[in-house]
C-alpha cells in the first residue's frame, strides 16, 4: 500500500468517525480502531524489504546480528504501545494509556538489558576493568 492509499484510509476512516460519533460514539471508535489497525498492518507488510537492506548492511559491516535484533524488538514494541496508548487516549481512557505507556517503557528497558550489559562490558575492559 502506498502513501497515498494509507492517506486515503486514514482520512476515510477519520470522516466516518466524526460522522458516527454523533449517533454512536462507541461504533466511531471501533471504526477508528479498524482504520489504524488496517494502515499498521499495511506498513507492516512492506516492512519486509527494510530487514533485508538491514540484513545486507550488517553483513557488510560486520556487526553483530544479536545486537540489530534487540534493537528492532525494542522499535516494535515502542510502536505497539504507542498505538494502544493512542487508541486508549481516544477512547478517553487516560489513565490506562499511560499505564500502558509505563509498561512499554519497563519492556524496552528489559529486552534491552543485554545490549547494555555488553556496551558495559566493553567500556569497562577500555577502561582496564572488567564485569
Amino acid at each position: 500500500m502506498n502513501i497515498l492509499a494509507i492517506c486515503f484510509v486514514g482520512i476515510l476512516t477519520a470522516v466516518l468517525s466524526i460522522s458516527i460519533r454523533r449517533y454512536n460514539s462507541e461504533i466511531a471508535f471501533i471504526i477508528t480502531v479498524i482504520g489504524c489497525i488496517i494502515i499498521f498492518l499495511s506498513v507492516l507488510l512492506n516492512i519486509s524489504s527494510l530487514f533485508e537492506t538491514v540484513r545486507n548492511i550488517l553483513s557488510t559491516a560486520s556487526v553483530e546480528f544479536s545486537y540489530v535484533t534487540i534493537l528492532l524488538k525494542v522499535i516494535g514494541l515502542c510502536f505497539i504501545s504507542e498505538f494502544a496508548v493512542d487508541c486508549c487516549v481516544d477512547a478517553g481512557q487516560r489513565a490506562l494509556a499511560n499505564n500502558i505507556s509505563i509498561a512499554g517503557k519497563v519492556l524496552v528497558l528489559v529486552t534491552a538489558i543485554p545490549l547494555y550489559k555488553d556496551v558495559l562490558s566493553t567500556v569497562l575492559s577500555l577502561a582496564g576493568g572488567g564485569v
